[in-house]
């Protein structure tokens, strides 16, 4: 089991931040049908982000569990910001 060091915590952070803004601008910038083909742009350049910070760590130990974990973490983030836009603009 990877030690909470190797888990690299403040790289998980700003991958999910990134995730977080992206998802937020994506439900709010864009409407109709193609929000979805967007959020989808938002989560392949989380992924990319996530294999740049992790790839930046130079450790082998726990690599696929990090970017596993840190792509999942950045899959919910975007749906949830996505569910909420949804929730709130039905609101409206």
């Amino acid at each position: 089991m990877p030690t909470v060091q190797a888990w690299h915590i403040p790289r998980l952070i700003a991958a999910w931040a990134a995730a977080l803004v992206m998802g937020v601008l994506v439900t709010v910038l864009v409407s109709g049908p193609e929000r979805f083909s967007w959020l989808v742009l938002a989560v392949g350049v989380s992924t990319l982000i996530t294999f740049a910070l992790q790839l930046g760590t130079a450790e082998r130990v726990g690599f696929i569990t990090r970017v596993a974990f840190s792509v999942a973490g950045s899959v919910v983030i975007i749906a949830l910001v996505d569910v909420v836009g949804l929730i709130v603009g039905a609101l409206s």
